[in-house]
């Protein structure tokens, strides 16, 4: 695998190009723009061209690049007009990413807001279909796998599946696992036969050929939890043996693992660090 992290886009956006490489990324993810404010970022052709231009010039021009969507986007809202910024938002973020040559956008299924799981799935499918039908991406969306807080879906792999089979353009779709995440759901992380029987799991359900993007964190809470809480790889729950055995998986040499751990530059360097140490 690639290992990379996320990566701040402060001051300028193409400033994301030096802050990766300042801590060893060979990939990395960014936020499109202020992950927690619902106004709309525009850049300017100059910042477009820079991005570009910053890309074929560093260590990251056959490298994927990976953009997280805004928090507040919820694909499945039960108020409707929350559902209907959202709507606008995801295909704002689209935009972005097309414009910046993005490979992957990664967001968060939804919370259903007690309306239930199969009303959000569907809402989630609908807001799919409509966007997709008024704009067709050149960034792949890719649902990310959740802790199962609250009424957020997406904690089953069977919800992700659903999820797509209702979507008309399944093309423009395809999957994120987050190691804490699937932890906190209750799958198997702890040692090879039970990282072995979650990708299984999961191919038996989805195909192995729809995990895209890993994002790598380990967890300070117990398996099952529902509880989303990161902690830096080898400090937590999951231990440093279940990321060595993925990052030498021989079905995602060159997927990328992005970390969204606690502890800023100095820890996300040393977390590159060894992940590299560990891969063959």
């Amino acid at each position: 695998m690639k290992i990379g992290c996320h990566v701040s886009i402060a001051g300028k956006i193409w400033q994301c190009f030096q802050r990766a490489e300042a801590v060893g990324s060979e990939t990395f993810q960014i936020f499109t723009q202020n992950q927690r404010q619902w106004k709309s970022v525009h850049y300017t052709r100059e910042d477009i061209e820079q991005f570009h231009q910053l890309r074929k010039q560093s260590i990251y021009r056959d490298a994927p690049i990976v953009a997280h969507a805004s928090y507040l986007i919820n694909l499945c809202a039960d108020d409707s007009e929350k559902l209907q910024r959202s709507r606008q938002a995801f295909a704002d973020e689209l935009e972005r990413c097309d414009a910046l040559g993005i490979d992957y956008l990664v967001i968060h299924p939804g919370s259903h807001g007690g309306k239930g799981e199969a009303w959000g799935i569907a809402t989630i499918a609908e807001t799919l279909n409509l966007t997709f039908e008024k704009y067709q991406p050149n960034v792949q969306v890719l649902l990310e796998t959740t802790a199962g807080q609250g009424n957020n879906l997406g904690y089953r792999f069977e919800q992700l599946h659903a999820i797509i089979q209702q979507t008309e353009r399944k093309d423009h779709l395809a999957v994120c696992v987050d190691t804490c995440h699937i932890w906190a759901a209750g799958y198997g992380l702890e040692n090879e036969q039970a990282v072995d029987e979650t990708l299984h799991a999961f191919d038996d359900i989805l195909g192995l050929d729809q995990l895209k993007v890993w994002h790598f964190n380990d967890s300070q809470k117990e398996k099952g939890s529902r509880r989303d809480r990161h902690a830096p790889i080898g400090e937590g729950l999951i231990g440093l043996d279940a990321f060595a055995y993925l990052m030498n998986h021989p079905a995602f040499g060159e997927h990328p693992a992005i970390l969204e751990i606690p502890g800023g530059d100095e820890k996300f360097k040393e977390n590159i660090a060894l992940l590299k140490s560990v891969r063959k």
